[in-house]
């Protein structure tokens, strides 16, 4: 080949060459920038998701979790080897909250049914009361009732009926007590209640004026009391047909 042509091909060749390895140089150092990038961002996402590893806020840090995995996947690729060693690191920060927090929603769903076994046996009882006698039935459902308070709180899958039985119960109490109000020893019992009462608003205005202020104070309080029952009495009395 003729040695003029054999240069011109060579330059040729070199100049595509060095163009070549220019574009490459570019592109990789470009991919380096991007993913030195990438692993800046995704190291952000590692520290936070160790900052809220041990949060108990196990619902607004659930869905933190969930922003954290979104922005995680929208960051793009590091190099493999940083990559993985970060994804380790994040997954190692995101099991120990989520372990925790199933740990944490197991009890608290034992409890729970602990609580309704508990409300389950009170109903039992409350339901076997003998509401013909209804001043027992009542002073034996206010402690159930004191009792069931003091459970605290059951599935709202449960809630709702086991609360049904338990007015159930309370109603059937209310009208058998309204019953016995209906008879002539309930009106009996009325003016009883009102003639305790004006006893004890007569003895408070004695003390009263003999300056004996704490009895006087203790017979209101009692006349304010069998005052409330009498009134009681005859509001059921005239609820009656």
């Amino acid at each position: 080949m003729d040695r003029k042509v054999d240069d011109a091909l060579w330059k040729r060749y070199s100049t595509a060459r060095d163009t070549f390895n220019r574009r490459r140089g570019s592109h990789f150092a470009e991919l380096d920038r991007e993913r030195s990038g990438v692993r800046q961002s995704k190291e952000r996402l590692c520290e936070r998701a160790e900052e809220l590893s041990e949060s108990t806020d196990w619902t607004a840090t659930s869905a933190e979790f969930r922003k954290l995995l979104a922005d995680w996947k929208a960051a793009g690729r590091a190099s493999k080897d940083v990559d993985d060693a970060l994804w380790r690191r994040f997954k190692a920060a995101q099991d120990s909250f989520f372990t925790a927090r199933n740990a944490a929603t197991a009890e608290k769903e034992a409890e729970l049914r602990a609580n309704a076994d508990a409300k389950e046996a009170l109903l039992a009882e409350a339901e076997r009361l003998d509401t013909t006698n209804h001043e027992a039935a009542r002073a034996a459902l206010r402690s159930i009732a004191e009792k069931w308070d003091a459970i605290g709180k059951v599935s709202r899958e449960r809630a709702a009926e086991l609360e049904r039985r338990l007015r159930a119960v309370e109603k059937k109490v209310r009208e058998a007590g309204e019953a016995d109000w209906s008879d002539p020893q309930a009106r009996a019992r009325a003016e009883q209640f009102r003639a305790r009462a004006e006893q004890f608003e007569h003895q408070a205005e004695k003390a009263a004026a003999a300056g004996r202020t704490k009895e006087a104070d203790e017979a209101k309080a009692n006349a304010e009391q069998w005052r409330q029952w009498a009134e009681a009495a005859a509001d059921a009395l005239t609820r009656r047909p």
